[in-house]
């Protein structure tokens, strides 16, 4: 049970929505090697003019996601349950700031603290996790992160809260609790409890 826990916070692209972000045909558009880091390959750019086509690459497929964005099964619900029951509800993404509000505006998503990497060091740096639990005001042991990839574990683990990994096993020996459904997450905070 995560009883304890008084606040949410999620990654966005493959955990509240499914983007269909191709992650390898960016990095074969933008010529990054297979397994880099797009945005500290995209940092690691002198030149200013490879890093203004990579930017632009990059900037077209995260807008292209965010016009075809979709709720993960049971996300808008849980969304839904944890604002009804007050408990503070934030997203950390790598995300861009203009790509991210084009999502959460398709998908009606309101009243949700937001942290792009306009606002933060991408993750696993977990500054962003850490910046919602200062304005929040509550211990990061009673917080949790969910996502669906390492870095969102490891910027998890680097903030001292608990790690929730959804939906994608080959990570699962990195997280705290695996989820495959929002449902389950609902229970083990038990939401319904807490709007009681």
């Amino acid at each position: 049970m995560l009883s304890h826990i008084e606040g949410v916070i999620f990654d966005l692209d493959g955990t509240l929505v499914d983007s269909q972000l191709d992650f390898a045909a960016i990095r074969r558009e933008t010529g990054f090697a297979e397994d880099t880091d797009l945005l500290a390959q995209l940092e690691s750019l002198s030149c200013e003019t490879e890093r203004s086509r990579a930017e632009a690459i990059i900037h077209r497929h995260e807008m292209q996601g965010a016009r075809i964005a979709r709720w993960m099964p049971g996300a808008q619900q849980l969304i839904e349950r944890l604002q009804r029951a007050g408990m503070p509800t934030g997203i950390v993404t790598r995300n861009s700031r203009v790509a991210t509000h084009h999502t959460l505006s398709a998908l009606s998503i309101e009243s949700i603290d937001l942290i792009t990497r306009e606002d933060a060091p991408p993750k696993p740096n977990p500054e962003g996790l850490l910046s919602l639990a200062h304005k929040w005001a509550i211990a990061v042991d009673k917080l949790i992160y969910v996502g669906d990839y390492l870095f969102d574990l490891q910027a998890a683990a680097n903030a001292g809260m608990v790690s929730v990994l959804y939906a994608r096993p080959e990570f699962a020996d990195d997280a705290d609790i695996v989820i495959d459904h929002f449902d389950q997450l609902a229970d083990l905070l038990a939401v319904d409890a807490r709007m009681e």
